[in-house]
This record gives structure tokens, C-alpha cells and sequence, in this order.
């Protein structure tokens, strides 16, 4: 797939209507002035659609824009230039705070308090009334498994159990709107699988959840739309099923025709031999080996099998990568 081809299918997403989006950018741009000193663009024209009801998986580097996003969504900091709307009304709306629940990448918690104690803090500030909060409290600490843990001191949390934490303060309001920041980082994979369920428990009660990571099997396991940034600029966005899908093969060779291998095994991104001798390889790119496949098909119509694969979100984050540099250079190379 092109990056052209990405980035029409990105907007196509930003066509829709606001009422179906929770969050929506237009052209948003972020630039950190510095005294006596050029500026740095954290963010360039940014533009995103996140439908209801999605998970969406927010993806880049480091330094890629990601946080400062996520600060102009929660009103942390203002954008130098472009709109941001979050629940059909722009990102500074009073009225819109208390519909969302926020967990930023490095939480900071008092770890003299209990998890109770915390939370029951949060609870009111967020105008929790007396008579609901207790009980609140308790359902949002069973929702994470942390309702053994209620009265336990947080210094004594693991990194995962701070997180679970961080987590229930967010869901104390029953937010419309889940905004995650890095959300898995520093968890071990019991921890990880422990809150991707959290998470698509929250979509089924009617939750859209939008999160960044850097852990991309996570990602493409529970969201159902991406948009990937690099160095402040939108790389591509979309459904995630359509951008990894169409650009693969997978090639099925029966057993006892090894022969037809020598000049595929090559060029295979992956390959495996089963247990009745056939073999099995893996293409990134269909386009790359089409017409030998075709040909082989043709030659060996019951011995080559060919079908559709899909590229891991691995694979398609680094090409995506891979091609912003490039461009990048050839830019550099022009000017």
C-alpha cells in the first residue's frame, strides 16, 4: 500500500459528521517558542477523526507529538494554531471535562494515602455527592482488581497495581470519553492483558477509549482504528483492518514440490514447513512477487495455492517510518 493510498482512507474518516466523533482536529499545530531561539513544531497540521464507540490506537515515536495531542485535547496547553473538539464541543469547554477521564503518561500519586483515600479525593473533585462516592469508590476499584487492595498504602503499589489506580480515578465519573496516556508502559504482560480487557470492558458499557503506546501488538490486538504520527506530521490514519489488509500473501506449496522454492524463499518476509512437508511463506508486499505467483499458479495450478495476508501493524508502523524518511530525504536532496 502507498502512502498516498493511506492517507485518502484517513480522509475519508475525517468526512464524517461531528456528531458521530468524539474527538475531531482540524489542522492543529503546536509550536514551543523559546527565548531568542527558533521555535520547536511539536505538532503540523494535524487532522483526526475519532468515531464513538472506537478504541484508537495513537502511534509514534518518541517525540512524534503524541502528548502534546493528547495536552490540547485535556486543555493542558493551547494550540498555536487549528481546532480541536472533544465530544462535539471545542477541547476548552467546561461542560466537556466532566464527560471525559484522563490518565496522562507519568501519574503522580501521594504514597502516604490509601487507594481509597486517593480516590475518594478525586471523587470529590469531580463533585461525586457524598451519598454515591463510597459506592462508586468500590465499583471502579472491582472494575480494575484493585477492591483487595482499597486500603492498602500506594507506596506500597507495584507499577502495575499505580496503574490499575490511575485507571479508577479516570472511570470514577463514568466518562464518555477514555483519553489514555501510554496507559501499558512499564507493565509486565499479565499486567498488559489485565488492562487491554479493562479497556474493552469500557467500549461494551458505550466508552470510546483513545490511547497512545509504543507496544504495537497490543494495539492491533484490541483497537479498531490507528493513526500514526512521525515528528509532528500525520503519516496515515484509518481503519485498522483496511490498513494492514490487501498487501500481503501468504503461498501454500504442496508437499514434493520443493523445487518450485529456489526463487521465492528469497524474497519471503517469513517462512514454515508443516508437518505433511508443504510449505508455507509469508509476503509483505503482493505487488513485489505477483508475477512469478502468477506464474507458478498457472504452471502448478494443484501445488501453489496463493491467498490475501495481512501485514502486522509492526511491519506496516516501520514502513510507514521507513517512507516518511525517505521522502524527508529526497525533499532535503531537492532543495
Amino acid at each position: 500500500m502507498e502512502m498516498g493510498e493511506v492517507t485518502e482512507q484517513g480522509a475519508e474518516q475525517v468526512s464524517m459528521d461531528m456528531e458521530d466523533a468524539v474527538i475531531r482536529t482540524e489542522n492543529l499545530s503546536k509550536t514551543y517558542k523559546r527565548w531568542f531561539r527558533p521555535g520547536t513544531c511539536a505538532l503540523n497540521d494535524l487532522t483526526i477523526t475519532v468515531p464513538k464507540g472506537s478504541i484508537f490506537g495513537f502511534l509514534g515515536p518518541n517525540g512524534a507529538g503524541k502528548t502534546t495531542t493528547i495536552k490540547i485535547l485535556m486543555d493542558l496547553i493551547k494550540c498555536t494554531a487549528g481546532k480541536a473538539y472533544v465530544l462535539g464541543k471545542p477541547s476548552y469547554d467546561v461542560d466537556v471535562k466532566a464527560k471525559i477521564g484522563f490518565l496522562p503518561d507519568s501519574p503522580a500519586f501521594s504514597p502516604q494515602l490509601t487507594a481509597y483515600e486517593f480516590l475518594n479525593i478525586c471523587a470529590k473533585l469531580l463533585r461525586l455527592p457524598s451519598e454515591v462516592r463510597p459506592g462508586r469508590i468500590e465499583e471502579v476499584l472491582s472494575d480494575v482488581k484493585m477492591a483487595d487492595h482499597a486500603r492498602d498504602k500506594i507506596g506500597s503499589f507495584s507499577r502495575g497495581m499505580l496503574q490499575r489506580v490511575g485507571v479508577a480515578q479516570a472511570l470514577l465519573n463514568k466518562p464518555e470519553l477514555l483519553i489514555l496516556d501510554e496507559p501499558l508502559l512499564g507493565l509486565d504482560p499479565f499486567g498488559r492483558q489485565e488492562f487491554k480487557n479493562i479497556i474493552l470492558s469500557q467500549r461494551e458499557r458505550g466508552t470510546s477509549v483513545f490511547f497512545s503506546s509504543h507496544i504495537l501488538s497490543d494495539v492491533e490486538e484490541i483497537c479498531d482504528r490507528i493513526a500514526i504520527l512521525n515528528k509532528g506530521r500525520l503519516l496515515c490514519t484509518g481503519r485498522l483492518d483496511e490498513l494492514l489488509s490487501a498487501n500481503g500473501a501468504t503461498v501454500t506449496i504442496a508437499p514434493g514440490h520443493d523445487d518450485i522454492l529456489k526463487d521465492l524463499i528469497t524474497t519471503a518476509s517469513g517462512t514454515s514447513r508443516q508437518p505433511d512437508g508443504a510449505w508455507v511463506l509469508n509476503f509483505e508486499h503482493l505487488e513485489s512477487v505477483k508475477p512469478r505467483l502468477d506464474e507458478l499458479a498457472g504452471s502448478f495450478p494443484e501445488a501453489v495455492k496463493v491467498s490475501a495476508g495481512h501485514e502486522k501493524l509492526e511491519d506496516f508502523f516501520f514502513r510507514c517510518l521507513e517512507n516518511d524518511r525517505s521522502k524527508a530525504a529526497m525533499d532535503d536532496e531537492a532543495k
